[in-house]
């Protein structure tokens, strides 16, 4: 257990690796996707020194709580320079680089390489074995994992291995170099997990002592060997041997490791009262209480004379009571000036605020974690589209706290989580007046703009608000972040006057290292980018010709005229709109080589039937055309699926489901009917196959009609019927399948098409 404690991280992110489990939903994690034009959860690596430095522009309710944290203390008067800001280290949403997540089996991340490595040298010297593996993990009695075997404790055994080496005659290793080596070997035989079987109660350990040193040893592999048999008993979880041998070399003068006797015996009893009495529904038994409270009293009894006992009380006290803690904590970083203590508060603080429940952090009587808590009780469950019950009662608790103990304050700084959290017409005359009140020099005044703009859209004001984003963009608007900017761009959609304001306000560019920027090769061409906001607001709320008047835009540009030109052509088809289809063949049919054909026999057709039939063909044939429809929450619908992906909007969000402001009454009901039509489309294959089947039965002397059945087929199996109860024999594209099959074998046995389709859905 050898280990240098000159360097001691977080404590308490540490103690993850001990059993505290946590969330990690708020402070990050594995969520969705960030959006690259304006992150929910981070920012731009480069932007972070600029945000920390007091320029936050929009925080959203959604970012990490690194970045509240930041926002914070910048709306405080309290921004960070870049020096301060480098020493925290933000790796993402938590502080440090923590871990990997090979480090448990890569020697070269968890320090066992080295050892390893040096181990090697002198095993071969002495006939031990060279090539051993570790697993550092253990554990614990719920059968989540634990770090048993440290980095440090590789680190020194290394260090130690090689200072040993030359206390051997003429400064050579000899047989009690050996034997030292096989003791240590014996220490880190325990680091692992004896195996067993998945799912059954973790075994009692039996440790892998040292071998007993006779009686003529040296002093100094003596006192380690005492060293080497109390670590041994550690990691094996052999606590209460292990502490009483620490406390032992703790009372021994000449031993080289007195000075860590007692620091060790106390964390003896850390690992012993977490491991053997985890909480029970996050509640702490009194065993487990009293076991850490002595391990405290024992630390604070060597505090004073050695620094990392002194850090590791702050483990302990977040294990006996992390709420107090988490106050302690939030008081210092907001009162005390940035120190060099700052980087391992912050962790602690990051990391027991994922023990707390939304309801703790809101109502906390701590500013930083009840402003911090009530920033994030704002959004809404980005996957259901609606706030659940839990998310409103948070929600409504947070808006109660903020009104009643704080905003009466008039401190602009709880203007953000006010306007962030209400809802439209939610906002008093008063509180509008003292949001609208808020200097724009304010660090949060881009934020309180952006969240009156957003209720002023779904209060039906939305000329104002295109005013008001006119002026603030003509005032901030070079100084803002890419991510601010696009947000403000995204109210400014839908509050444009003319069909030329929105295409300009549609044009995104991505943050520099966005999730999903191209790390090598020509990037895009950032005055084209267009996010998810665009697509969904012209395919529900334009009608066809308001589309067909957008294509011919000369402001769009290029790169979006694809896209679109295929929606217009399959809303055509399936409307039956045989001008619209026509004037967009050629244009479509360029590069198609395989089907241009096809379009060719759309425009020659004698009749609509033909033409009908034609489209039929061209539909099955080119399955990327599809109608773009999104549902009345803002989810996108596949014309191969049932059901909607996406998030949808909300009351509290409303952006997503309102319609640019341009747009007339008479607009607006003609996109809607076009809705209404598109929306009850069935799967795309159940849409196609009546025309297509009844053309086929007619045995039309057409090679495209075995190839139309076979590609028929073939899109049965590949769809997403989600969302009907029926079974998949029994629903309506399984039928068509069916007949399709028996349809081309009976009628075009000896087609190469035919005999490819080997069998139906």
């Amino acid at each position: 257990m050898h280990m240098r404690l000159s360097t001691i991280y977080s404590c308490v992110a540490a103690s993850l690796l001990l059993g505290f489990s946590t969330t990690a939903l708020s402070s990050g994690g594995d969520d969705f996707t960030a959006n690259r034009f304006a992150s929910e959860y981070d920012m731009d690596s480069k932007q972070i020194s600029i945000f920390a430095a007091g320029n936050v522009g929009v925080v959203a309710p959604t970012y990490w709580r690194i970045y509240h944290y930041l926002a914070f203390q910048a709306a405080k008067g309290k921004p960070l320079t870049q020096a301060q800001l480098a020493t925290l280290e933000i790796n993402g949403w938590h502080i440090g680089n923590g871990m990997d997540w090979d480090y448990s089996y890569d020697p070269a991340k968890n320090g066992s390489g080295d050892w390893i490595k040096e181990r090697a040298v002198f095993a071969k010297q002495w006939g031990l074995p060279q090539d051993i593996k570790f697993d550092i993990m253990a554990e614990k009695v719920s059968g989540e994992s634990y770090l048993n075997c440290h980095e440090d404790a590789f680190r020194q055994a290394t260090v130690t291995l090689k200072a040993h080496a030359s206390l051997g005659p003429g400064g050579k290793p000899d047989a009690w170099h050996k034997a030292w080596l096989q003791g240590q070997d014996a220490v880190f035989a325990n680091c692992e997990e004896p195996p067993h079987q998945y799912g059954q109660p973790v075994p009692k350990r039996v440790v892998q002592l040292p071998p007993a040193l006779p009686a003529n040893a040296p002093e100094w592999i003596k006192y380690d060997r005492a060293y080497q048999t109390a670590a041994a008993n550690f990691y094996a979880r052999n606590f209460d041997a292990a502490r009483a041998q620490f406390q032992a070399i703790a009372k021994d003068d000449k031993s080289p490791w007195q000075k860590l006797g007692a620091y060790l015996a106390a964390r003896c009893l850390i690992r012993k009262g977490v491991l053997e009495y985890p909480l029970v529904n996050d509640q702490p038994s009194a065993e487990r209480t009293a076991i850490l409270s002595q391990a405290k009293k024992e630390l604070d009894a060597i505090a004073s004379a050695y620094a990392p006992a002194k850090q590791l009380t702050s483990l302990v006290d977040a294990r006996i009571n992390p709420t107090e803690r988490i106050a302690a904590l939030a008081r210092t970083l907001e009162k005390n000036a940035f120190s060099a203590d700052t980087r391992r508060l912050l962790s602690d603080y990051l990391v027991l605020m994922d023990r707390q429940t939304p309801a703790q952090m809101i109502t906390a009587a701590e500013p930083m974690t009840a402003w911090i808590g009530s920033m994030q009780a704002a959004p809404a469950d980005p996957w259901t589209g609606q706030l659940s019950k839990e998310r409103e009662q948070d929600r409504q608790l947070a808006l109660k706290t903020v009104r009643q103990r704080w905003a009466p304050q008039g401190d602009p700084l709880w203007m953000a989580p006010l306007l962030a959290l209400v809802r439209p017409t939610e906002l008093s005359d008063a509180e509008r007046k003292a949001a609208a009140g808020v200097p724009a020099s304010h660090p949060l005044y881009q934020t309180v703009q952006y969240n009156l703009i957003r209720l002023a859209i779904a209060e039906n004001q939305a000329a104002q608000a295109d005013k008001d984003i006119d002026r603030l963009l003509a005032a901030q608007g070079k100084s803002m972040s890419v991510a601010t900017s696009n947000r403000f761009k995204a109210l400014k959609m839908l509050t444009a006057g003319s069909q030329n304001e929105f295409l300009k306000a549609a044009l995104r560019k991505a943050e520099a290292s966005a999730p999903g920027t191209p790390i090598d090769g020509k990037p895009a061409d950032p005055a084209i980018e267009v996010d998810g906001d665009y697509d969904r607001t012209i395919y529900r709320f334009m009608p066809m010709a308001e589309l067909k008047t957008l294509l011919k835009n000369p402001q769009l540009p290029a790169a979006l005229k694809p896209n679109l030109q295929e929606t217009i052509l399959a809303r055509a088809l399936i409307f039956n709109d045989e001008q619209t289809a026509l004037e967009l063949l050629d244009t479509v049919a360029q590069g198609r080589n395989t089907t241009k054909h096809l379009y060719t026999r759309y425009r020659d057709a004698k009749s609509s039937q033909d033409r009908k039939i034609a489209g039929t063909l061209i539909l099955i044939n080119t399955p990327e055309l599809a109608p773009a429809v999104f549902d009345k929450q803002g989810r996108q619908q596949f014309w191969g699926c049932k059901s909607g992906y996406g998030p949808a909007p909300t009351e509290a969000n409303p952006m997503m489901a309102a319609p640019p402001r341009y747009l007339s009454q008479q607009q607006l009901d003609a996109a809607a009917k076009e809705q209404q039509i598109l929306l009850k489309l069935p799967l795309r294959t159940e849409f196609i196959a009546p025309t297509l089947l009844d053309w086929a039965k007619q045995k039309p002397n057409d090679e495209e009609a075995p190839k139309a059945l076979h590609f028929l087929i073939a899109s049965t199996r590949m769809e997403c019927p989600y969302g009907t109860t029926k079974p998949e024999k029994e629903q309506a594209r399984a039928s068509y399948s069916r007949e399709a099959f028996n349809l081309q074998h009976k009628l075009y046995p000896n087609s190469s098409w035919t005999k490819q389709t080997k069998y139906y859905f």
